[in-house]
């Protein structure tokens, strides 16, 4: 097999279609032995031997998930970005969370980056009680369940956030791994970061997703601007991964409830207003509106060419 083929256009379209779902050696237009040096070359292709699909889905031993190649050619990537959606608490604007999945279909996007609040949390902390409308784990979970199962073609990657957490601290199971298990049993493509950070490598660049400080903490008194910059101060704009360079293009923020773009050196800093509505289910006058982001990237050899996200919001009338 000639050595360029781990760089040709049809290495890169096989890439991309398994990184949306899993495709057979056909849908991939692949022979056995393309497929046989892709795996040996990129160590993240699995197999569904039942089926014989090929996906791409595993995280290294450094939380990192290696999707594509650098390329010398144009690819444009595209995802939506999500947060804090609070599933079973009255704040989660279930209405909106849909709109904006529908919309994100039409728009041609196939990855869901969620940065963490998925659920909104065992009963027995920071009085979480008082606005659950759904209490267990498996009861906060199923509601995922229903809604991703309505959107099958995405692919999901979501992190921990605290609240899902609290579920682990009330000797409970974290939700997020039973969304995980019922929806890839359905052959959704559902990934669980089992951390408050996760990074992909997409196309030679790193997209980060983070919750907050990367820690536990319920308090939003620290500034998501603060933190913004402690991430840029202490992180290089790179990162070795198997004795390649990968630059830190993108951080995406869970967490703040707060919509922003930011640039700070070569990084764009996001953070979407989440999905939830003010602390008594209800909108006003004070309520950031629930938000989400569409992003789209131009990446070549490594870097990006073009970069334009969009802030998605659908406000309600609201009766003072």
């Amino acid at each position: 097999m000639k050595e360029d083929f781990l760089t040709s256009q049809k290495a890169s379209n096989a890439l991309s279609k398994m990184r949306a779902k899993a495709c057979t050696l056909e849908e991939l237009e692949l022979t056995q032995e393309q497929m046989d040096e892709l795996i040996a070359a990129t160590g993240n292709i699995n197999c569904n031997d039942r089926n014989k699909t090929y996906y791409i889905t595993k995280f290294n031993e450094n939380n990192y998930e290696i999707i594509s190649f650098i390329n010398s050619e144009e690819i444009t990537e595209k995802w939506l970005e999500i947060s804090d959606l609070y599933l079973g608490s009255v704040f989660c604007d279930m209405e909106m969370l849909e709109y904006i999945l529908k919309l994100a279909k039409e728009e041609g996007i196939t990855n869901v980056h969620i940065a963490g609040d998925l659920c909104a949390g065992h009963p027995s902390y920071k009085k979480q009680d008082l606005y659950l409308t759904a209490k267990t784990a498996q009861e906060q979970a199923d509601i995922a369940i229903k809604l991703f199962s309505k959107f099958p073609e995405f692919k999901y990657y979501c992190i921990n956030g605290e609240r899902d957490l609290s579920f682990e601290k009330g000797d409970s199971i974290n939700p997020i791994v039973l969304v995980q298990r019922a929806l890839n049993e359905k052959g959704i493509d559902f990934h669980h970061i089992n951390e408050m950070v996760a990074n992909l490598v997409i196309d030679g660049v790193v997209k980060r997703i983070q919750h907050g400080t990367g820690r536990l903490a319920y308090t939003k008194s620290y500034k998501i601007e603060k933190e913004m910059w402690q991430q840029f101060e202490n992180m290089s704009d790179n990162v070795i991964i198997k004795n390649r360079n990968y630059n830190i293009c993108f951080v995406q923020f869970g967490h703040y409830h707060v919509n922003c773009l930011q640039r700070l050196g070569g990084i764009m800093i996001t953070s979407t207003a989440g999905m939830v509505m003010d602390d008594k289910g209800v909108l006003n006058e004070n309520t950031s509106y629930p938000s989400a982001k569409f992003s789209t990237a131009v990446i070549k050899n490594g870097k990006v060419v073009r970069f334009v996200t969009e802030s998605i919001t659908n406000p309600k009338n609201v009766t003072m």
